[in-house]
């Protein structure tokens, strides 16, 4: 007999999937007045918090909210801006080990143990992924974007969707990350049909203020030095987007003075390109100024004399960009919208006096709360088995909890070693034989620019202002697979504790992506820090009144002339995950194609041609050949001066993927035999092949797990809308 559970519905993960979806659930059952639903989500890592005043919370007290008045496990964001801050990140804000609580998890899949995995060659692939409540928000670059219809065209992706229902998720998306989830559920007013006129309007655009609760202030275009100033833009229309997309203006050269300069330069060398055609690469007339999940304080049509813009709450100060470019280490400011912010007004209210109520009583989460595997309980409903740590000592207790319905969104990675150990563990026997596969790096790439003609602020500014699209003449559909694939390329930052780096950075950095030993690396660190900067502390201080030295000189001088990019593509996506086994890490990856690298996958070769041709237009006239091309420093020996360095990282394969837009691997599909999921997230039981109903029964997955192919852009904006879309799905079911 059927015996009740501990909740209705648990949700693994609390990043985008798991927030869209908990969230959405938790405020159409409120609508409903279901108070005999409840909602658990369940997190690995802890609360994340700015340990400096703001403009909401001069007196620092979300920390005591969360730790003393709600006994949550939470940490601070690296506050130091130079060496000081490379050492805290990564000693205390790395998972690994004991340290379970560590803000950033990078994994070089492969072997795990030092020295086995210095000479043993990896499975070619990095991945960097967010731990703690907000998932992968926390360490985001704030980008919406839309990926092009071509992307659809693919025969993996099963969705049925029209293009009137397309447009509403993207738009619903945009809102629920702009302003808050559940202001967007109360846009779109609470109606199935998505060709109702009242869904043209997301995302919100208009002079009074959306419906709260607004966790956030909308979207925002940053690329001026300082807020309220004008930078005088072209505004084009873009079917994708209602926002439009907005442009540098080059006849205004005085108002291009007050943009950021990766802006400027960025953008006004995207646009020489287009007119020189270069390399037949005027497809990539798609460019703009990306929309950025961050307060700013002149959103789009706000005077700029006003006080305050009519989308703020009245009355309520906001945190908005100061333009300090530390997004993927922590926003000081706190402008940035991470999904945390959603969280904690959802389940514990916000500061106030009196403070605000909680937005919901059916809602609970566990920090510190690892999932190991998943299990179908013989009278229907499930059981979910997870370590759950201490705050203090991080000692774990393995306890379950049962529920009807579980939604998996513990990202990418998660959620594959999720199921491929539910599978194993014969808690989900049913699961297809296609879990794993379909894996994808969508396209990641980093590279840098020494020698640029102009000079730039690296550190300045949101993380990334623009991009860039290229080969959107693709069809989509691998036709013709000699052909250009499209590919997106954006500006990047570097927060300022890593631009303290820069000289002799690259080669530890690209160590960390190995996955040395944290304090190895440190060490390393240290070493080359005394080498190259020991002399000029003991000589500086007596030769520096004749000529100023470099030990002087900022983060910004030294990295004055370089541009850092990356890029995102239409890569193969056909990586298959397993589950590892002794020494090596949790989860191995090959690829199932003839080519046996990942870093060989043809869209490589695409984006370093379009950097070719976008070098260009950027490169000083006297740079010489290494200075005078990108470089990818996790691809790339070029940084060593010396033939015997070089020969000698190859040998250790130098030559790993780093990416942290890691897609697929439970991809949706037609069918068991191609995918683990349907079309709305539900997972396929092959032992029901030949019943109408094909699927586990209340058992679905919703994050970037599901995504068939690679995107080319980054995967937010999309992991939101398919959420929201089985969120929608499910709140019926129930």
């Amino acid at each position: 007999m059927d015996s009740a559970k501990d909740y209705t519905v648990v949700v693994i993960g609390t990043g985008f999937g798991g927030s869209m979806t908990a969230l959405s659930l938790a405020h159409k059952l409120k609508e409903k007045k279901r108070k005999d639903v409840n909602i658990l989500m369940l997190e690995r890592g802890t609360w994340w918090t700015t340990p400096v005043g703001t403009v909401q919370d001069p007196k620092v007290a979300t920390y005591d909210f969360l730790a003393e008045d709600n006994n949550q496990p939470v940490q601070y964001w690296p506050s130091q801006n130079g060496f000081n801050g490379v050492i805290d990140i990564v000693t205390r804000c790395f998972r690994r080990g004991k340290n379970k609580d560590g803000l950033f998890d990078l994994t070089a899949l492969g072997w795990k143990w030092w020295p086995m995995s210095l000479f043993r060659r990896g499975d070619g692939v990095s991945i960097l992924r967010a731990n703690g409540v907000g998932g992968g928000s926390l360490v985001y670059s704030n980008i919406t974007i839309r990926p092009p219809d071509l992307i659809f065209n693919d025969s993996r992706w099963p969705l049925l969707w029209s293009k009137e229902e397309r447009d509403y998720y993207y738009n619903l998306a945009r809102h629920a990350i702009g302003y808050s989830v559940i202001s967007a559920l109360k846009v779109a007013g609470g109606n199935d049909n998505a060709d109702n006129d009242r869904f043209k309007n997301l995302p919100y655009v208009g002079e009074s203020p959306p419906p709260d609760p607004r966790t956030n202030a909308g979207l925002s275009n940053i690329v001026t030095r300082s807020a309220r100033l004008d930078p005088h833009w072209k505004v084009e229309g873009d079917p994708l987007n209602p926002r439009g997309i907005k442009r540098i203006d080059t006849t205004q050269d005085r108002a291009n003075a007050f943009w950021i300069d990766r802006a400027r330069v960025f953008q006004t060398a995207v646009e020489r390109l287009i007119k020189a055609d270069e390399e037949q690469l005027a497809s990539t007339s798609d460019f703009g100024t990306v929309d950025l999940a961050i307060n700013d304080l002149t959103p789009e049509g706000t005077p700029l004399g006003s006080h305050q813009p009519p989308n703020y709450p009245p009355g309520n100060p906001i945190n908005y960009c100061e333009r300090q470019g530390r997004c993927n280490v922590g926003c000081l400011p706190g402008a940035r919208h991470t999904l945390n912010k959603q969280l904690m007004r959802a389940v514990f209210g916000t500061l106030g006096n009196p403070p605000p109520p909680p937005l919901f009583d059916n809602l609970e989460i566990k920090a510190l709360a690892e999932v190991d595997f998943i299990k179908e309980l013989d009278g229907g409903g499930y059981e979910i088995h997870y370590d759950q740590y201490e705050r203090q000592n991080m000692r774990k207790t393995r306890t379950k909890v049962t529920a009807d319905k579980v939604i998996v969104a513990a990202g990418c990675m998660g959620t594959n070693e999720i199921m491929l150990r539910s599978k194993e563990k014969e808690g989900l026997a049913g699961i297809s034989q296609k879990v794993g596969y379909g894996f994808s790096t969508n396209g990641d790439y980093i590279a840098f620019l020494e020698k640029t003609q102009e000079p730039m602020r690296l550190t300045r500014g949101p993380v990334t202002t623009s991009f860039a699209h290229f080969h959107t003449e693709d069809t989509g559909d691998d036709s013709d697979l000699e052909k250009p694939k499209f590919h997106t390329i954006e500006d990047q930052g570097i927060p300022p504790a890593f631009a303290s780096l820069v000289g002799f950075g690259l080669p530890l950095i690209r160590s960390l992506s190995k996955g040395r030993n944290r304090h190895l690396f440190l060490l390393w660190a240290i070493f080359w820090l005394v080498r190259k900067r020991g002399w000029q502390l003991i000589k500086a201080p007596f030769v520096n009144y004749r000529e100023r030295q470099d030990l002087f000189k900022s983060q910004d001088e030294h990295s004055a002339n370089m541009m850092c990019v990356v890029g995102m593509g239409r890569e193969a996506a056909v990586g298959q995950f397993r589950l590892g086994g002794f020494s090596q890490t949790s989860l191995r990856v090959k690829r199932t194609d003839k080519i046996k690298r990942f870093h060989e996958d043809p869209i490589y070769k695409d984006i370093k041609n379009s950097l070719e041709a976008l070098t260009r237009q950027l490169r000083a006239p006297d740079a010489e050949d290494e200075e005078g091309k990108f470089i990818n420093p996790f691809l790339n020996n070029v940084f060593y001066k010396r033939k015997f360095l070089r020969g000698l990282l190859s040998r250790f394969g130098v030559d790993s993927i780093t990416l942290s837009h890691p897609l697929g691997g439970c991809r949706m599909a037609k069918d068991v035999e191609h995918g683990v999921v349907d079309e709305y997230g539900r997972v396929f039981d092959e032992r029901k092949k030949d019943q109408e109903q094909k699927v586990y029964e209340g058992l679905y997955i919703a994050d970037g797990s599901i995504i068939p192919t690679a995107l080319g852009v980054n995967p937010s904006l999309t992991i939101s809308a398919l959420a929201l879309r089985i969120a929608d799905n499910i709140s019926k079911e129930l």
